[in-house]
């Protein structure tokens, strides 16, 4: 190589590497994702946060209230979304190009009101459960659910940006039970949304309420008539 060309590649060497660190810092510029939507600020874990900085704020001299805060908050984060999009723009076939994507977020806050899956088995006339997270004694397919791969994504179904992903996990579910209990009826998929207690309610015997979510109901007979139109086609 004559010394002209090398000093060509020095050049365009240092400016592939510039431009990749500059994409990586870009790409990983924080973001609220699928955050962005009404319904998953209106949760109650992050409303509570809303609370807690307003207090916070009020505390240290600003006159801001819970939904004043949030409203400041909306307002930012679309500017800085829209700010985020312009920039990544032109970043975006090469991270395209090397799949180098990372879709995880940093956790922020504690989850004050998880979720928990529960699955019921409807035989004859009677509900029963068959599956509750993390109890041995309601353990259906309990060693594919309570992976750690699949409990990251059923996490995210309590939120109300899964919804297709949710419903399709449920409609996968149903699938299995059809073949697992030729017997089962119907399958129902719901998740228990609690408030995790605090210290001082755990100490006086507390116990944590909550409410259903999210629940979807399976005709087996029909998921079996499906099962084996499927097969019957080869699909």
């Amino acid at each position: 190589m004559s010394p002209a060309a090398a000093r060509w590649w020095l050049r365009l060497r240092a400016g592939f590497v510039a431009f990749h660190l500059v994409a990586v810092c870009v790409l990983a510029l924080p973001s609220p994702g699928p955050g962005m939507r009404r319904a998953a600020w209106r949760d109650p874990t992050v409303q509570g946060e809303f609370r807690t900085w307003a207090r916070t704020l009020r505390g240290l001299g600003f006159d801001v209230d819970a939904a004043r805060l949030e409203q400041i908050l909306w307002g930012l984060a679309r500017r800085w979304v829209a700010i985020k999009g312009a920039m990544i723009r032109p970043m975006r076939p090469y991270a395209d190009s090397l799949t180098g994507h990372q879709p995880w977020r940093m956790f922020v806050a504690p989850h004050r009101f998880p979720a928990r899956l529960e699955i019921d088995l409807r035989e004859g006339d009677t509900w029963r459960p068959i599956y509750v997270a993390r109890d041995p004694d309601h353990a259906w397919r309990a060693r594919q659910l309570d992976h750690d791969r699949v409990r990251a994504a059923i996490f995210r179904y309590g939120w109300p940006s899964y919804e297709r992903a949710y419903g399709d996990f449920a409609r996968w579910l149903a699938r299995q039970a059809a073949r697992d209990f030729p017997a089962g009826q119907a399958l129902r998929v719901r998740m228990f949304k609690t408030r995790t207690l605090g210290p001082g309610e755990v100490r006086a015997g507390k116990v944590a309420g909550g409410r259903y979510i999210h629940e979807r109901v399976f005709d087996l007979g029909a998921v079996r008539a499906e099962l084996a139109a499927r097969e019957g086609t080869g699909e």
